[in-house]
């Protein structure tokens, strides 16, 4: 169990990994979701550090990209260079393994990135109620690559899309449940000794806005759209396909959130 949780862990994570494990990344399926938890701890920590705000908001970003989000938003670089243009197959299979970011990879990342800026900002006044629902989006574009190794094969017998071949849908969503569930503990339970010292009480949230706790139900929408264009115009994903899936699965959650907030005007 345990080489497996840090093999995956050290393959989608730049913060070096001081323990002795042996690399089996065959359940990867699995700890992608549930290593969500270590982004979304690390952002709610800055967030409630810094205060709702713009700043804030940027870096909670910051942080969550210098030390899991980087690898992933390279994937999604590749994807749109490969993808946005009107290229063949043989094409796209040499962007793909060019390290060099294109034109297209450039404004989908900034396009990406002012979205996160602008939907994090947007939501900073719901934050401080409903935290948990709102802060979860790491495991829900974790939960979006997870699904893809499940429904699509892999491009090349070798490589990171390969790592996850034998992937289940049924274990993403298994790792995405209890990750959201420790995730929705260790929220309240923080809140109920912040709560406990500073003399303030923890509000249940109102029923309606329990509802926010289905957004990574959105996730599969991601995981069909990238794998069926990566299966049409090149016969499977890759590793670039599943960074893609966190990319957007998250931005997606974030969207969600607003729109849903707004509607319920709570």
């Amino acid at each position: 169990m345990w080489n497996r949780f840090f093999s995956t862990l050290s393959l989608t994570s730049r913060i070096p990994l001081k323990v002795r494990f042996s690399f089996d990344p065959s359940r990867i399926d699995f700890y992608l979701p549930l290593i969500g938890i270590f982004p979304a701890l690390l952002g709610a920590l800055v967030f409630f550090l810094g205060g709702p705000g713009f700043i804030t908001v940027i870096l909670v970003l910051l942080v969550q990209y210098l030390g899991f989000n980087l690898f992933h938003l390279d994937g999604l670089a590749d994807t749109a260079d490969a993808f946005l243009g009107n290229f063949d197959q043989e094409k796209r299979l040499a962007i793909l393994k060019d390290s060099r970011m294109g034109v297209y990879g450039f404004f989908a990342c900034f396009f990406l990135l002012t979205l996160k800026i602008y939907l994090l900002y947007r939501l900073c006044v719901w934050i401080p109620r409903f935290p948990a629902a709102i802060l979860a989006y790491p495991f829900s574009g974790r939960l979006s690559a997870a699904l893809i190794p499940g429904i699509s094969k892999p491009l090349k017998p070798d490589g990171l899309g390969a790592l996850a071949k034998n992937a289940r849908p049924w274990r993403g969503v298994t790792g995405a449940l209890i990750g959201l569930s420790l995730w929705a503990v260790l929220v309240y339970g923080g809140l109920k000794v912040y709560g406990f010292f500073n003399g303030s009480g923890v509000q249940a949230p109102p029923l309606s806005a329990l509802s926010l706790f289905g957004l990574p139900l959105l996730s599969p929408l991601i995981s069909w759209a990238l794998a069926r264009q990566y299966q049409k115009h090149l016969g499977g994903y890759s590793g670039d396909t599943l960074g893609a899936a966190v990319e957007l699965g998250e931005l997606l959650h974030l969207g969600g959130a607003l729109g849903l907030l707004t509607i319920l005007d709570i």
